[in-house]
This record gives structure tokens, C-alpha cells and sequence, in this order.
């Protein structure tokens, strides 16, 4: 097994791997907020009951609850095309908390150093197995890397799809308009 190499981690790398982890941790406030709003509790009592969840543990949650409580489906609609935005984004967010990191093939990338490393011979597949999907992705080491520039970007659709999100659950009175998630 190869030893992760954190020397190839800059601050710059630091910083936004940083901010990626408080976007999520924003995002699930938010979605906990939420929650109490539809449930008409405090946002305590939400917090308590899925803090052992993780990101799509409180995104299905959510989107139950939505259901559930039926609120008009363009609303669901909505809330749900933009919380997929951050579940999309789940996998890397889990590098970043759950892996150390070397460098990659590509000029100044870098890529998690997984625990496991698997004989050529096997290739391990790759999914949320708690969303259904049709097929599995194919997890390829060589072409799991990131730029500073990916990141950036990644940081930076996360901060705009957030305000796109509490901007529109506000509008609809989904959450009260004075709470700052």
C-alpha cells in the first residue's frame, strides 16, 4: 500500500477542501431547518433525531418528510433539483473527510489515496447504493483526480445553488425569512 503523501496538499488545497466540508455542514442546517418548518417543530428537537445522519441520510429524510407533509410538487420539485446539486458532489466531500491524498498523474492534481488497493484484475464499483440507479459507475483510480481549479469550482456551485436553495425556501415560507441557516 502505497503511503498518501500529504505533502502534495498546498494551503490553497487546505482551504477549499475546508470550505467544501462548511458548505455540506450548511446545506444540512438548512435542510434540518427545514424539516422543523414542515414538521412545525424547533429545529432542535430535528437536529437531535438525525444527528447520525449523513448528508444523504438527511437529504432522504427531507425529501420524505416533503412528501409526507405533500407539499405542492413544483415546490418538491424544485427543492429536489437543487439538493441534488450537493449529492452529487457527496463523493468527494467523503474523499476529503475520509481519505488521505497523493498526487496524480496530471501536472499539479492530486487524488484520494484509497485504503484499498484492489489487483488490477478488479475493478470496484462505485455508487450511493441508497439511491436507485440503473447501472454503477466503474471506479477508475486514474481518472479520480482534482484541480485547484476543480475544487475552486466545486466551492463555488456549492455557495451559489445554497443561495439559490435558502433564497427559494424562504420565498415560499418553507423557513422563516429571519433564520440565518
Amino acid at each position: 500500500m502505497r503511503k498518501s503523501n500529504q505533502d502534495c496538499l498546498t494551503d490553497r488545497h487546505l482551504l477549499l477542501f475546508g470550505t467544501i466540508i462548511h458548505w455540506f455542514a450548511r446545506y444540512e442546517l438548512l435542510m434540518q431547518n427545514m424539516m422543523a418548518a414542515v414538521a412545525r417543530t424547533d429545529a432542535a428537537s430535528v437536529m437531535l433525531l438525525t444527528r447520525g445522519l449523513d448528508f444523504s441520510g438527511k437529504l432522504r429524510a427531507l425529501l420524505d418528510l416533503l412528501r409526507h407533509k405533500t407539499i405542492p410538487l413544483d415546490q418538491f420539485d424544485r427543492i429536489s433539483e437543487l439538493l441534488m446539486i450537493p449529492h452529487t458532489l457527496t463523493l468527494l466531500r467523503n474523499d476529503i473527510a475520509h481519505s488521505g491524498w497523493i498526487p496524480h498523474k496530471i501536472g499539479n492534481w492530486i487524488q484520494p489515496d484509497w485504503i484499498l488497493h484492489f489487483p488490477p484484475s478488479v475493478k470496484p464499483l462505485r455508487a450511493d447504493l441508497n439511491v436507485p440507479t440503473p447501472t454503477f459507475t466503474e471506479l477508475d483510480q486514474d481518472k479520480v483526480g482534482y484541480s485547484v481549479d476543480e475544487l475552486s469550482e466545486v466551492a463555488s456551485r456549492l455557495a451559489a445553488t445554497y443561495a439559490q436553495l435558502s433564497d427559494y425556501v424562504r420565498e415560499i415560507h418553507l423557513i422563516d425569512p429571519g433564520n440565518d441557516s
